[in-house]
C-alpha cells in the first residue's frame, strides 16, 4: 500500500517537472513585460498624458542596481492612455507592482474622480496602490533623481509610508480608500501634496553655477551637468478634496493635529517654543508622544449639531535648550506646568483651526455627515445640507506626563 502511494507521489512529481521545464506553466516572458512601478498623470492636447516609471532588470556580476525607463503614453481615457504605453513599447504593462498614483496640476480644477476611477475599477492593480497629488507636471516627480533610492517612485514612498516609531506628519491615502470617501455621503476625500526639494549636492550645484557665472561663465555644457541635481520630498501637506475638486488643503501642523485625531501617534514628536522657564527665560521643547487617545463624537439635538473632540497625550521631554539641563539627565522627567499649559492652549487653536478649514472649504475630512446618517438618523433630513454651517465645536485636549 505504501509502496502504491509513493509511486503515485512520483507520478505527480514527474508531470510538474515536465510542465515547468517545458513551458514553464505559461508565464508571460520576462522580456516582454514591463514591471510598472508608477503612474503619473496629467493632461495633453489629445486628452490623457500617462507616464510609467518601468524597473528594467539589468543586474550583473558589477552592478546589483535595476535601472529605470519612463515611457509616456496618451490617449482620450485612462485606459486607452495605459494601452499605447504597451504599443508603443511593444511591452505588456504589467501594473501588479505599481504601487503609487500621482495627479499633476493640471486637474487642481476638475474632478480627479474621472481619471481615478479606472485603477480603482480595474482588477489589473491593486487597491492599497497610494495616491499623491503635486503642484507641477506630475511626470516632473518621476524624471528627477533622488539619492533615497535609484528609483524616484521607490524614494516618494519611502516618505509617504513611514514605519512605526517615526513622526506621523503624513496623511497617506490609496486608492480604495480615497474613492470610498469620494462615494461616501460626504463627498469628500484627501491625498499628501509631494513638493520637490533640491538636495545639499542640488543646492551646491546651484551655487557654483552662479559663482561661474560671475566669474565670466563656463561651458554650456558644464552648466548643464550643474544643474542637474538630485531632489528629496516633502509630502507632510495635505490637499483637500470636495466631490473631486481641490478645495483647499492642510499645512505640516494640521497635517499632525488631523492624524493625532484619526489614529494613534505614538512616537511622534512635537515642537513647543516659547515656553516660560523657572529662571524667568523662555524656553524651547521637544515633546515625544508615548501614547495618544483621541475621540470625535457628533451629538445632534434640537439647538443642533455639536462636534465633541477629546485628546489625550501622555509624553515626555525629548530634548530642551533650557540651561538648566540638569534635569533632562533624569530618566523620569516630569512635565512642567507652564510646558503643559502651552502644549494644550497650543494643540486646542490648531484643532479649531483644522475645523475652521473644514467648514471654509466644506470637506468633511470627519465624515460628519456619515456619522450623522449613522447615529443620528432622525436628524439626517434636518442637517444633511448644512451640518458644517451649523457646528458648534467643543474641544478638550489634555496632556500629562511623568509625575
Amino acid at each position: 500500500m505504501n509502496f502504491k502511494k509513493a509511486k503515485f507521489i512520483m507520478i505527480i512529481l514527474a508531470f510538474i517537472f515536465v510542465f515547468f521545464f517545458s513551458s514553464d506553466f505559461g508565464l508571460i516572458d520576462v522580456e516582454k513585460t514591463s514591471i510598472i512601478t508608477a503612474f503619473a498623470i496629467d493632461k495633453d492636447d489629445q486628452g490623457y498624458s500617462v507616464s510609467a516609471q518601468i524597473a528594467v532588470p539589468e543586474a550583473t556580476d558589477t552592478n546589483s542596481e535595476n535601472q529605470k525607463a519612463l515611457l509616456t503614453g496618451k490617449g482620450s481615457t485612462i485606459g486607452s492612455a495605459i494601452k499605447d504605453l504597451g504599443d508603443i513599447s511593444g511591452w505588456y504593462p504589467k501594473l501588479s507592482f505599481c504601487n503609487l498614483i500621482i495627479v499633476g496640476k493640471d486637474f487642481e480644477s476638475e474632478n480627479v474622480i474621472k481619471i481615478l476611477d479606472y485603477f480603482a475599477k480595474t482588477l489589473r492593480i491593486q487597491d492599497s496602490a497610494l495616491v499623491a497629488f503635486t503642484n507641477e507636471k506630475a511626470e516632473e516627480l518621476l524624471k528627477v533623481a533622488s539619492p533615497l533610492d535609484n528609483i524616484s517612485s521607490f524614494a516618494i514612498q519611502k516618505v509617504l509610508l513611514k514605519a512605526s516609531g517615526f513622526d506621523s506628519d503624513i496623511a497617506p491615502v490609496d486608492i480604495k480608500t480615497f474613492c470610498s470617501m469620494h462615494y461616501s455621503r460626504a463627498h469628500s476625500s484627501f491625498m499628501p501634496l509631494i513638493k520637490k526639494i533640491p538636495s545639499d549636492e542640488s543646492q551646491q550645484n546651484t551655487n557654483d553655477k552662479a559663482i561661474n557665472t560671475s566669474n565670466g561663465g563656463q561651458s554650456n555644457q558644464q552648466g548643464q551637468t550643474k544643474t542637474d541635481g538630485k531632489y528629496l520630498f516633502n509630502a507632510k501637506t495635505t490637499a483637500l478634496f470636495k466631490e473631486g475638486v481641490k478645495v483647499g488643503q492642510l499645512d505640516e501642523n494640521l497635517t499632525l493635529v488631523f492624524n493625532a485625531l484619526t489614529k494613534p501617534i505614538d512616537g511622534t514628536t512635537i515642537s513647543v517654543d516659547n515656553v516660560f522657564c523657572e529662571n524667568g527665560q523662555t524656553c524651547n521643547y521637544l515633546l515625544q508622544v508615548m501614547s495618544s487617545n483621541p475621540s470625535i463624537n457628533l451629538v445632534v439635538d434640537n439647538n443642533g449639531p455639536t462636534l465633541k473632540i477629546n485628546l489625550s497625550l501622555y509624553c515626555k521631554i525629548n530634548d530642551q535648550n533650557a540651561e538648566n539641563s540638569d534635569r533632562s539627565l533624569s530618566e523620569n522627567l516630569p512635565l512642567p506646568t507652564p510646558l503643559i499649559e502651552k502644549t494644550e492652549s497650543m494643540l486646542k487653536e490648531q484643532i479649531k483651526e483644522l475645523v475652521d478649514t473644514s467648514v471654509h472649504t466644506e470637506c468633511d475630512f470627519f465624515t460628519l455627515k456619515e456619522k450623522l446618517y449613522r447615529f443620528n438618523h432622525s436628524q439626517y433630513s434636518r442637517f444633511k445640507d448644512n451640518i458644517l454651517q451649523k457646528l458648534e465645536t467643543q474641544i478638550c485636549v489634555k496632556v500629562s506626563g511623568q509625575i
